[in-house]
């Protein structure tokens, strides 16, 4: 064989070789670069949980604190409708007068209210203008 041949062929093969080397630390390089960008990708993904969290949290907050008020306005209501009904009692085959037709109304929407999502109950029913 001749010498430029193999010293053509030696050529050739250190080429293929530090080409085959660039090759794989470019793969290493960019494995790296992926693994960061998962990496990177894993805590945006933890902190859009941890907002969602905590606004699902504030929500709940705000829920329980309408359902409270919520329980705490119907037994009141029934209250003031048991102590005007007590105050001046119905003698029987009367009809129900002016202002307890209202105290009943006023208490049925309260009530319809509470049933609404995003509905407050009237805190005086007579300042209710629906």
């Amino acid at each position: 064989m001749p010498i430029w041949l193999v010293k053509a062929l030696a050529g050739a093969g250190a080429l293929a070789l530090a080409y085959l080397g660039g090759w794989v630390t470019n793969g290493w390089r960019l494995g790296e670069k992926a693994a960061e960008a998962e990496a990177s990708q894993a805590k945006a993904d933890l902190a859009e949980f941890r907002r969602q969290a905590d606004r699902l949290s504030g929500i709940s907050t705000t829920f329980e604190q309408a359902a409270v008020a919520l329980r705490d306005a119907n037994p009141k209501i029934i209250e003031r409708y048991t102590r005007v009904e007590v105050q001046s009692p119905l003698p029987a085959g009367c009809r129900i007068d002016d202002g307890r037709m209202q105290h009943i109304n006023a208490a049925e929407r309260a009530a319809n209210a509470a049933r609404e999502p995003g509905a407050a109950v009237p805190t005086d029913p007579r300042n209710d203008k629906r």
